[in-house]
């Protein structure tokens, strides 16, 4: 495909990578669209550069693996997951807010498979049930 501008429009460039993959790049009055394709033809990756700013998507999965510390840092993170959301850590983990820290769920279950489970207040511990079960 060639570079040619046709009634406004870009013509799209297809570049071929390591691997038999293929870069495709097409300009547009409204943004720019890269998309990664696999050797079957697949995309694999799509970038889309608008005027807001870039948007990646990932079609077949994400893997993000570093051997030294991974930060985010933004105005806001918000993480969805349509079936399941799972954190784990191999050592200790901390969640910490500077405001408040709200949890919801159907059923919330709280577990210390060893030692302890703690409970401090600078103010009072409120415990609302219908039933307060205790060693149940």
């Amino acid at each position: 495909m060639n570079d040619t501008t046709t009634q406004g429009k870009t013509e799209p460039c297809l570049l071929d990578l390591a691997g038999g993959q293929k870069l495709l790049v097409d300009r547009t009055s409204e943004g720019n669209l890269l998309q990664f394709l696999s050797p079957g033809g697949i995309v694999t990756l799509t970038v889309e550069v608008t005027p807001t700013g870039p948007v990646i998507r990932f079609d077949g999965g994400l893997k993000i693996q570093a051997s030294g510390p991974l930060e985010l840092d933004a105005e806001r993170v918000a993480i969805r997951g349509a079936e399941g959301v799972s954190i784990e850590s191999g050592g200790d983990a901390r969640i910490a807010a500077a405001g408040d820290l709200d949890s919801e769920a159907r059923v919330q279950n709280i577990r210390a498979r060893l030692g302890n489970v703690n409970l401090k207040a600078n103010d009072d511990v409120k415990l609302k049930g219908e039933r307060i079960r205790l060693n149940c």
